[in-house]
């Protein structure tokens, strides 16, 4: 036995009354789904300081995925496993890609959506997919006895060195996704987020064209510990683009995507990294030519 240690307290609501209740109570208290980050941090049990728990797997409503004429809806708790078995059919590729490769099958049955977009300090490639796809967070604010509900994006869950900016009593309860799936989809993750996240970068990119005029481009990139960019600039320069892509417009991509990245990049991020992204982003802008020609 370890003297001194405080066992954590754990909160069991089984409606979204039960939750907003117990959120309120306690304001300081984390909010688990699977437990597949916290639960890998070193020590975070045997410290003496683990923090009350509110466990949202028993939620009914959160685990619920819902499909409607406009949108596909994913409840905050559903585990990236209970995802995929929706299909290819309803889940945009990039989605399915992104999940599929997240981990095992064993470890994706305890992920969960919400989970993996609220861990603070790291970002993972759920959120970068799910910005690239223009997806919306329902974030509910706790105020006493008064709760107000909104929908936010994805991508402004985070600031832009990938720190997730939500308030204590808030929380998020839905995603939605809208039912327009994407014409060329990219995604590609290399090291290792979670054991070194200094090596890791993630690139997201999701493009709609109709006739060969894109529509839509909407990219996203992540350094999991230092970076969280989704370059808009970009994305609004793109929409009206003949594809293919000349070369010329693929190189002013690829710099001022790199430009964007230098400038917000901190001095503990590697060379290595931001060589990564350039090279991702440039491979991406090619495959889509390529699927485009074919």
């Amino acid at each position: 036995m370890y003297e001194g240690i405080r066992s954590p307290a754990v909160h069991l609501p089984r409606t979204m009354g039960d939750l907003i209740s117990v959120a309120t109570r306690f304001p300081n208290a984390i909010f688990w789904g699977g437990g597949t980050y916290i639960m890998s941090r070193p020590g975070y049990y045997i410290n003496g300081k683990a923090q009350d728990i509110i466990y949202t797997g028993r939620i009914a409503e959160l685990k619920r995925i819902n499909r409607t004429d406009r949108y596909l809806e994913i409840g905050s708790a559903v585990t990236f496993e209970q995802l995929l078995s929706v299909g290819r059919q309803a889940l945009p590729p990039l989605l399915h890609k992104t999940i599929e490769s997240s981990a095992s099958k064993i470890v994706r049955s305890q992920m969960s959506v919400g989970g993996s977009l609220a861990t603070k300090g790291i970002r993972f490639s759920l959120s970068a997919a799910l910005s690239a796809l223009q997806a919306e967070a329902e974030v509910k604010t706790c105020m006493g006895i008064r709760t107000t509900t909104r929908w936010v994006e994805v991508g402004r869950l985070y600031d832009r060195q990938g720190n997730y900016i939500l308030k204590s009593n808030e929380f998020i309860t839905r995603i939605r996704l809208a039912f327009d799936k994407e014409n060329f989809s990219y995604f590609i993750r290399t090291g290792k987020p979670i054991i070194d996240p200094s090596d890791s970068v993630t690139l997201a990119f999701a493009c709609f064209y109709n006739q060969s005029v894109i529509t839509r481009f909407n990219m996203c990139i992540i350094f999991p510990s230092s970076l969280f960019l989704v370059p808009q600039e970009v994305d609004i320069s793109m929409q009206g683009a003949l594809l293919p892509l000349s070369t010329q417009q693929i190189e002013r991509v690829v710099k001022s995507v790199t430009e964007q990245i230098n400038s917000e990049i901190s001095i503990d991020v590697l060379p290595i990294q931001v060589e990564r992204a350039k090279r991702f982003i440039e491979s991406a802008l090619h495959e889509l030519n390529s699927t485009s020609l074919t």
